[in-house]
This record gives C-alpha cells, sequence and structure tokens, in this order.
C-alpha cells in the first residue's frame, strides 16, 4: 500500500471514531448480532464453456460449491461484518478437489452527520446494473474491493445519493478511484453518473466516465440508455508522448411489463475497440456461455442484439413461486460487422420457504468461423470443424441462506 493510501486510510479511521462518537444511538443502547449462512452447490456440464472449441475436445462434469458464514453486527452508531467463505470445485471421481478458504468480507462502518456513511475494509460495491462495476454474484468466488468507502444520502430521495471509493489491490498493484451519483427525475425516471479511475503496475489504467437513463413511458413501458467513455495513454507512447486513445460503449433498452408478471426486454450494446468493463458483472450481460469478456480478453469490440422474456411459471408441478426465462443474443463484431455467432439462455428459477431458492439453466452458442479466429484458441486447420458444431453448458444450482438472530 503506498503511503497516501496509508494516510487516507489512518485519516478515515481517526474521522469516522471521532465523528461518530456521541452520534445518535438506539433508545435502549442495544446491540444486535446476526449470523448468516450460505450454502451452494452446482453442478454442470461443459461443452465449449468461455472458449469454443472442436470437436475432439471432450465436455467436462464436474460441481462447484461455495459455503459462506458471516456475522453482522451493529454497536451504538457502528455495524460490522466479518465473513468467511470456502470456494471449491468437484471433478474426480476419488473426491480430489481444488478450492480456497479466505475472507469474503471484513468491513466496519458509521454513520455520520447529515446522511453520511463510511465503511472501511473488505466489501462489496457494485453500481446500477454492474455492467461496470459489480460484485459477480454469480460465480464462485464473487468480487470484495479492500479499501475505503464514503455514502451519502439526501433527505429528499428525488435528489438521490452519492458515493466515492477507494479501493486497492496489493496483489497485482492496481488502486481504483470511483465517484458515483444517482438522483431520481420527476417521480419515476432515474438518472445516475459514475467516474471510475483505474490504475495499475500490472494491468491496463484507464479512466471511465458515463451516465445512466431510465424513464418510464406510460404504465407498461420504459427505456433506458447507457453511455461511457473509456481514455487512456497510447501503449505505444513514448514516456513523453501525451497521445492517448479513447473508446466508448453505447446500450439502448425498451421494456414491457406485460399482463400476469410477464415481461420482455429487446437491446443493444455496441462496445468499440479495446474498450474493458473492468469490473463489469459480464456474465448477466453477454451471454451465460462467456465467450465475450470472460472466456478471452475482447480487442475489438462487440455488437450484441438481444431480446429477453422472464415471467411465472403458473403450471409448474414445482410448486408455487417458480419463474421462467429466455435470453436470444446475436453477437456481431464492434458497429454491426461480422457475424459471430447467435447464443440462447434458458432457465428455471423457484423459492421455497424463504432460505432455499433453486436453478436450471441451459445456455446453447452456434459460433462462426470468425469468432472462432478471434478467440485464437483452435489452429486455423480445425476453424471449420469448432465452427460446425454447438456448443452449450448446462446447470442445476442449489442455494441455502439461512438466517439467524443471536443477539
Amino acid at each position: 500500500m503506498n503511503l497516501s493510501i496509508r494516510c487516507l486510510f489512518i485519516l478515515a479511521t481517526f474521522q469516522l471514531a471521532f465523528t461518530t462518537t456521541g452520534l445518535s444511538q438506539s433508545p435502549d443502547g442495544d446491540t444486535s448480532l446476526t449470523l448468516d449462512i450460505q450454502l451452494r452447490v452446482r453442478s454442470e456440464w461443459r461443452e465449449g464453456y468461455k472458449v469454443a472449441t472442436d470437436t475432439e475436445t471432450k465436455g467436462d462434469l464436474l460441481t462447484v460449491q461455495r459455503s459462506r458464514i458471516g456475522l453482522t453486527g451493529k454497536w451504538k452508531s457502528f455495524d460490522y461484518k466479518l465473513g468467511a467463505q470456502d470456494v471449491r470445485t468437484f471433478g474426480n471421481p476419488s473426491g480430489a478437489t481444488q478450492g480456497t478458504v479466505g475472507v469474503s468480507e471484513a468491513w466496519w462502518a458509521g454513520n455520520l452527520t447529515s446522511g453520511m456513511r463510511l465503511k472501511v475494509g473488505r466489501q462489496e460495491i457494485k453500481f446500477d446494473n454492474e455492467r461496470i462495476v459489480g460484485a459477480v454474484n454469480w460465480s464462485n468466488p464473487g468480487r470484495f474491493l479492500d479499501g475505503i468507502r464514503w455514502d451519502r444520502q439526501a433527505e429528499d430521495p428525488k435528489k438521490g445519493n452519492s458515493t466515492v471509493a477507494v479501493t486497492w489491490d496489493e496483489l497485482n498493484e492496481t488502486r481504483r478511484f470511483m465517484v458515483y451519483h444517482r438522483a431520481m427525475v420527476g417521480e419515476n425516471n432515474k438518472l445516475t453518473f459514475l467516474y471510475f479511475d483505474q490504475f495499475s503496475e500490472t494491468e491496463r489504467s484507464a479512466i471511465t466516465t458515463g451516465f445512466t437513463t431510465r424513464f418510464r413511458l406510460g404504465e407498461k413501458t420504459w427505456i433506458a440508455t447507457e453511455a461511457y467513455v473509456q481514455s487512456a495513454s497510447d501503449p505505444a507512447a513514448t514516456p513523453f508522448d501525451l497521445r492517448s486513445y479513447s473508446e466508448d460503449m453505447l446500450i439502448a433498452d425498451i421494456g414491457l411489463n406485460g399482463t400476469g408478471g410477464h415481461r420482455w426486454q429487446a437491446g443493444l450494446d455496441l462496445l468499440s475497440e479495446n474498450f474493458s468493463p473492468f469490473l463489469g458483472t459480464n456474465h448477466r450481460h453477454y451471454g451465460w456461455m462467456d465467450q465475450f469478456y470472460v472466456g478471452t480478453p475482447q480487442t475489438d469490440g462487440l455488437t450484441d442484439i438481444r431480446l429477453r422474456h422472464m415471467g411465472p411459471l403458473n403450471f409448474s408441478p414445482l410448486g408455487e413461486d417458480v419463474s421462467w426465462g429466455a435470453t436470444v443474443h446475436h453477437f456481431r463484431a464492434k458497429a454491426m460487422g461480422d457475424l459471430l455467432g447467435n447464443e440462447l439462455d434458458l432457465w428455471i428459477t423457484g423459492k421455497k420457504d424463504g432460505a432455499l431458492t433453486w436453478h436450471v439453466g441451459f445456455s446453447v452458442l452456434d459460433a462462426t468461423e470468425k469468432h472462432i479466429e478471434r478467440q485464437g484458441d483452435v489452429p486455423a486447420s480445425r476453424w471449420s470443424d469448432a465452427a460446425g458444431r454447438i456448443h452449450h453448458w448446462g446447470w442445476v444450482s442449489l442455494n441455502f441462506t439461512p438466517s439467524f438472530n443471536l443477539k
């Protein structure tokens, strides 16, 4: 940790300690302590997951699990959380595993004056729909950042809330600085702004700025837009050369809330060359096969035309509170360029007694030779073979999350 970050950490710690002293407490001065547990087990069949393969590459059947235990407490004007997780992959009949055990969250926070709040430590940070900064909860380890976060919630909800966060990654020598603001426009419309500066000695450095909007068109229809610009120094430039380049990401969505709980959404994503959603939950946005921005580093942009449906499964023999969904993706190179492939994602999910949820999903990707060539993992002599197969990924997941009040 460099000197400036250390100083900021120390100052924030002292500020929080002194500012919260004597602030409003609960009338009886009670403390609280909650134990949260998670056991998530998912069995998967992978054949072309993340990276397109030829017919000589066999599929894999494996089970992954995430076990978490966390203590969340409150004392006077402070609250805190300490959580640990065991992340493990089973793929061997003998029971051999690959796994890690570590701390997932470790933070304490205090409420300051004028609606302000300060949080210090390892924590989950996510904004908007997590397209740029997300928690990647769909993955086994998730994503937690080490740093300081300041929030301010305005008394008038229409004026929104603001966030400033500084995080650091010692292993990769990466520092991130984020500023986020969210405000309501009228009764039902939303406007957000994000500034995200990533500086790294080992990873790519860039500044990403942008905004999102969401407006209602009547009672059932809405539109949303997103626009981000990413700027960085030209990697080929000399130390005294101030040349830089800018890339952008533009998104447009339109949604319809139909009858009986059915919802439709159509969207278009346009990403230019070299744009990188550093902390994005890309699995959510660019297909569950993870061929884009997850399986292979992106270098030449992307066009994603998508259609999604979500709704209840009222006739299901699996019980109540069951829903299903489907998303179709049409992938092309940047600016509606060469066809890269088409993907279909299907899922069914349900809940039981509040603490247990289950999910079943299946994804298929029909990739073109252009996409196989672009990924660069298959020899040129096998491009046609790889493009001729249907890549797929299927999974069944159970997620048990009980919570107990200890005090």
